[in-house]
């Protein structure tokens, strides 16, 4: 077995050592100890949990939110309102692959193409794609699958032999059902195959399911799939403190890693690399590693006693996440919801479903709807359509906006074509505490009596800039993340019009008919009036959260305050190597310097399976 002690995983040497056994992490492992001549490590926080129920049913996912044995448990400093907004992240051999809902969705290609366009040569769609289908498996529709409208579905998209399952599922609810029934009724039906990253509308969604319908992850595809190689060693519940630089550099300057720090029972360790060190510890700790090691903004730094190694102040810069606003309608008697649940006997009566027969509500998941700016405007009056600014321009020139100019016109662009997704719909069959989006435990229920439905409306390709930083120089505290979510005010005006097309949506058949009087009575602690545009801001103002899509704060980019192609300044070049050192990579959905559409499990796979390629193609000849 490739698990082994903390003591002799110190007193190993290995040419790669890859600080986070996540999702990257994982895949990356795979990938480079498929060369019997090279030696791999990987040092993850959480363990291996491959055999957890709580892991493998998809229906448990958010038992597992909030809960340490799980779930790392960061949350934003406050936001608007003083919303402290948590952020559930894996803290398991795995990583958030292992807790998130499944949902295998992907970016668009203009999303990728943008990538390229501000200077990361190498990054497009044609460039992605041949890796994103080489982390996965698309397993044949099953008979339930093929009652719903799978019409979309271009098989040459779609993967079929890496390890990552992926399906559609077996089970689906009333609401789940007329989904796509109602999209198409507002014009609004899906267009293309999503996975080949243009279509548009409301569908039926994939999810990392395998042949049972039990979870597949990194933890139980990746690593089972290199599992009994001699050359690959994992130590679990150990903590990467530092990255260890030679006391000299390069001919051009770079620093040289030869190791990591690390804490495992409390006691500090020291393991050494001769090739390289790859971050993969995520959008939160990588750029932490960073700091901790020397490389970041020199104030930064200096203020927590750090030597500073090399300057970056776009370490830890550029955070984008998903913004969610919910919105909670009461459903219609008789329609099941996951109120059920409070009814312990139902609750048992699903788990043995799914224990013997892997179908059923625990077996479940939602539907989604990509949608174009202009499509959200054809579902609203035109006396309920938020204001959008004439001259947007200048609000991608704010004195914190100028670094990322050239990014927030490329998402400008890409609001004003009718091709390209603003909004992602989805929904949960219950109800929400959108008051209380500090606790994953129950902002996801609700206590209110009575039956419920959310609609989900998300904000694909935010304006608004934030950041995430060493709150000290002790790794064991956690960074300060601070999303700035709303900052910029082009972002409210596009989650208000989202808003307001979801109270359409509801209020349209066949999805209409499971809610009471048509969709138009809101859950407990929601407005109890209708949403206009008048009072559409300050409702989004009080109820936002977060998809738990952060990414870009170890960003692709030019070396410089000024990146190539007018970007922002750039923590990794193209293939991923730290600016300012030989040796080090970070490989996670860091380095992803734009947002893209979409749940971001496919697009670490794919990051993480080309990566494994540079690194492969930069090894010495004789590896």
């Amino acid at each position: 077995m490739v698990l082994i002690t903390a003591a002799a995983f110190a007193a190993s040497t290995f040419d790669y050592l890859i600080a986070g056994g996540g999702t990257a992490g994982l895949t990356l492992a795979a990938r480079l100890s498929e060369n019997p001549n090279v030696n791999v490590g990987v040092i993850e926080a959480g363990t291996d949990r491959s055999g957890d129920s709580k892991v493998l049913t998809p229906g448990l996912a958010t038992a597992m939110w909030g809960d340490g044995d799980y779930d790392w448990g960061f949350e934003t400093v406050g936001q608007i309102n003083g919303r402290v907004v948590a952020h559930p992240r894996g803290k398991v051999l795995g990583g958030s692959s292992a807790i998130n809902l499944n949902l295998w969705t992907h970016a668009s290609q203009r999303d990728i193409d943008d990538w390229g366009a501000l200077g990361n040569k190498g990054w497009t769609w044609a460039d992605l794609l041949p890796y994103y289908k080489k982390s996965e498996n698309f397993l044949t529709p099953g008979v339930t699958a093929q009652q719903e409208d799978i019409t979309f579905v271009q098989p040459s998209c779609h993967g079929e032999r890496g390890p990552v399952q992926n399906k559609f599922p077996p089970f689906y609810s009333d609401f789940y059902d007329d989904w796509s029934p109602t999209f198409r009724n507002l014009n609004l039906g899906v267009q293309g195959d999503p996975k080949c990253g243009l279509g548009l509308g409301g569908a039926t969604t994939l999810v990392t399911f395998d042949q049972n319908n039990a979870r597949s992850y990194a933890g139980n595809t990746y690593f089972t799939l290199s599992a009994n190689r001699p050359n690959l060693k994992i130590l679990t519940n150990a903590l990467v403190s530092k990255i260890n630089f030679q006391p000299f550099k390069t001919v051009d300057a770079n620093l040289i890693a030869y190791g990591l720090n690390f804490i495992a029972e409390g006691k500090p360790y020291t393991v050494n690399a001769t090739r390289e060190v790859i971050l993969a510890a995520g959008t939160f700790q990588s750029p932490q590693l960073l700091e901790l090691s020397g490389i970041g903004a020199s104030a930064i730094l200096q203020q927590h006693g750090i030597p500073v190694l090399y300057d970056n102040p776009a370490v830890g810069e550029n955070l984008q996440d998903h913004l969610l606003v919910p919105l909670g309608f009461e459903a219609a008697p008789g329609e099941s919801t996951q109120e059920d649940f409070r009814n312990l006997t139902l609750v048992q009566q699903a788990l043995e479903l799914y224990a013997t027969q892997h179908t059923g509500p625990f077996a479940s998941s939602t539907p989604t709807a990509y949608l174009s700016y202009t499509q959200l405007l054809s579902l609203l009056a035109p006396n309920q359509k938020p204001a959008f600014p004439r001259r947007p321009t200048p609000y991608l020139a704010t004195a914190r906006d100028q670094p990322y100019t050239k990014q927030l016109q490329l998402t400008l662009d890409k609001l004003s074509r009718r091709d390209e997704t603003a909004a992602q719909m989805l929904f949960i069959p219950g109800g929400t505490t959108p008051a209380d989006v500090s606790n994953t435990s129950i902002f996801l229920q609700t206590d209110a009596p009575g039956h419920y439905f959310t609609l989900f409306g998300v904000l694909e390709h935010p304006f608004s800039r934030g950041s995430v930083h060493i709150s000290s120089a002790s790794p064991t505290e956690k960074p300060i993340i601070d999303p700035k979510y709303l900052s910029n005010p082009l972002d409210l005006i596009v989650i208000a019009t989202i808003a307001l097309a979801m109270q359409t949506v509801a209020q349209t058949a066949p999805l209409s008919r499971h809610l009471a009087r048509g969709g138009t009575v809101l859950q407990p602690g929601f407005p109890t009036e209708r949403l206009t545009v008048r009072n559409v801001a300050d409702f989004v103002r009080r109820s936002f959260s977060s998809e738990y899509h952060p990414l870009g704060t170890c960003a692709m980019g030019g070396k410089g305050a000024a990146g190539a192609g007018g970007g922002a300044g750039g923590v990794v070049n193209e293939r991923l190597k730290v600016w300012g050192t030989r040796n080090v990579r970070v490989v996670d959905a860091s380095v992803a310097p734009l947002m893209v559409r979409g749940n971001l499990a496919s697009l670490v796979y794919a990051i993480a399976e080309r990566a494994a390629d540079f690194i492969v193609a930069d090894q010495p000849a004789t590896a």
